[in-house]
């Protein structure tokens, strides 16, 4: 049976209203839509834009603003053992120890950019490592592996090398001073420093006085240019650089873990444990460095790896397991507390313009803490 011409005209126009439920939803053009030419092949090429999307600066870290720190760049580096600013906080200089594929030991250097940690240079050593690093960034000390001999080169100028010597005696550590006038070369077997003249590059004094039961010892700058800072297991003592004149001691009930002295030689943070209230607890104590007298104690939920004031001397940062903490000293404030680390943090430096903390930890991660406004 065929359909009438009223049927076909019924079933086209159901198929239609069928198909009219399927069709996309089309917005229509406003009515200012400008009318665009297709290009032709005589078109100019579109135009990229070059404008730089400003990153956030970072503030001056203050106790007002600590509570705002966030980390605020990453990066994987293995077995830091030391970190070290320079270029007036645009550089990092990161001094590692590694094995290669034999398990021979490599001492490494490398500078990275403070921005972004990408890396600006590296240099490698396999029977001699960076003992220690200059505030300019590119002057280093280099110790053998024997512990006998050391020279001073230039990073910066191909690893020229500025000064060297064996002075017949087993070195302990080297350390430059904050301004970089001496080279401090503690020795391993007596109570002495060897101060080196970075301008005449002559030794022109040996400082010795400390006396201690310890079979171990380290001697050298923190960062006050002015004082040696002495330390053998629960004790501290400061000696003035110029005249020799030895400080108050400073004595603890237990091993200390870790120290720094203020830039402006006032303060010495110190952590061990310590008896408060009756209970040994980890804590840090903040002694007045030109009398030894306590000034408060900071108790810690776990022993401190590594603390380090700010550049003014107003913060303490202070690695306590796998966080970072900042305190305030002047009042005992803890001001906040930072987990980012997976593994003990045992590295802590504070940028010269104190507009960073940087952290290293048995993870392998170094971090940068930052306010961000």
């Amino acid at each position: 049976m065929r359909p009438t011409g009223k049927l076909l005209l019924t079933i086209l126009l159901l198929a239609l209203l069928l198909t009219a439920c399927n069709l996309p939803t089309v917005t229509p053009p406003g009515t200012n839509t400008a009318t665009v030419a297709a290009p032709t092949q005589e078109s100019s090429p579109i135009a990229i834009s070059t404008e730089v999307i400003p990153t956030p600066i970072p503030a001056r870290i203050q106790a007002g603003n600590a509570a705002k720190l966030v980390l605020g760049q990453r990066a994987a580096v293995s077995n830091i053992q030391s970190i070290a600013w320079a270029g007036n906080a645009s550089l990092l200089n990161l001094v590692t120890q590694n094995s290669d594929a034999n398990g021979n030991q490599v001492y490494g250097f490398t500078s990275v950019n403070a921005y972004d940690l990408s890396t600006r240079s590296v240099a490698s050593f396999s029977n001699l490592r960076v003992a220690a690093m200059a505030a300019d960034g590119k002057t280093a000390a280099l110790l053998s592996t024997d512990m006998s001999n050391y020279s001073v080169v230039d990073f910066s100028g191909g690893n020229q090398e500025l000064y060297s010597a064996a002075p017949g005696y087993l070195i302990g550590s080297l350390s430059f001073s904050p301004d970089r006038r001496y080279l401090a070369v503690t020795k391993a077997e007596s109570w002495e420093v060897v101060l080196l003249d970075m301008t005449t590059l002559q030794e022109v004094r040996t400082l010795s006085g400390f006396e201690t039961a310890a079979p171990v010892f380290d001697a050298g700058f923190s960062h006050s240019p002015q004082w040696i800072v002495w330390h053998a297991r629960g004790t501290i003592q400061l000696q003035e650089v110029e005249s020799g004149t030895l400080g108050p001691v400073f004595s603890h009930e237990d091993f200390v873990t870790a120290f720094d002295l203020s830039a402006d030689g006032t303060l010495l943070a110190s952590a061990a444990g310590k008896t408060v209230d009756g209970n040994m607890v980890s804590a840090v104590t903040i002694w007045d460095a030109s009398n030894g007298n306590e000034i408060r104690t900071l108790v810690l939920s776990a022993p401190a790896n590594a603390l380090e004031f700010s550049p003014d001397g107003k913060l303490l940062a202070v690695a306590v397991g796998t966080d970072l903490q900042v305190w305030n000293p002047a009042d005992g404030q803890l001001l906040t507390t930072l987990s980012g680390h997976s593994d003990q943090v045992i590295k802590v430096a504070f940028s010269p313009d104190q507009t960073s903390i940087a952290t290293s930890g048995l993870d392998n991660q170094l971090n940068l803490w930052q306010v961000l406004e």
